[in-house]
């Protein structure tokens, strides 16, 4: 296999692995991070206008998972390439998908670990207690990372 080809290969199996993998998810969390913050607020959301945030969400799970790619081919410097507004655009995305992934688990642990600790169901509360100690981890080394690059940078 030439390198032409080979390289070619390589960039269909990140994207097509991107749009398969995180496109689903991403529009997944960005619709139902919505839902559950448009409830608590009684927001009514029309049919024609939960159409277009359907669509909007569609479009920034497409591109997130071709950012995705991009990353996968190219490592985390391909998120700093173009002027400061697409930079500034790529990780304002990145932040609106990780909040709306932040917000879907909140609401999942809220729902299920009660539900856990009501039947004694031994299996779901450890579960529940592993995925609270991941998510404040991750939640941790997100905004450790975030500090530690904002401070090389200035």
């Amino acid at each position: 296999m030439s390198s032409s080809i080979r390289s070619l290969t390589k960039d269909f199996a990140a994207l097509f692995s991107s749009l398969v993998l995180l496109g689903p998810l991403t529009l997944g969390l960005l619709v139902l991070a919505g839902r559950i913050v448009a409830d608590p607020i009684g927001i009514a959301i029309p049919d024609a206008l939960g159409t277009i945030g359907f669509s909007v969400a569609a479009l920034l799970a497409l591109w997130l998972a071709l950012e995705g790619a991009m990353v996968q081919r190219h490592g985390l410097e391909a998120m700093d390439r173009g002027g400061s507004f697409q930079r500034a655009a790529r990780y304002l995305l990145v932040t609106v998908t990780t909040l709306a992934g932040v917000i879907v688990s909140v609401r999942f642990l809220a729902l299920s670990l009660p539900w856990a600790f009501e039947t004694q169901n031994t299996p779901a509360q450890i579960l529940g207690v592993l995925l609270v100690a991941a998510v404040v981890a991750a939640l941790y080394r997100t905004l450790t990372a975030a500090r530690d690059g904002y401070n090389s940078e200035h």
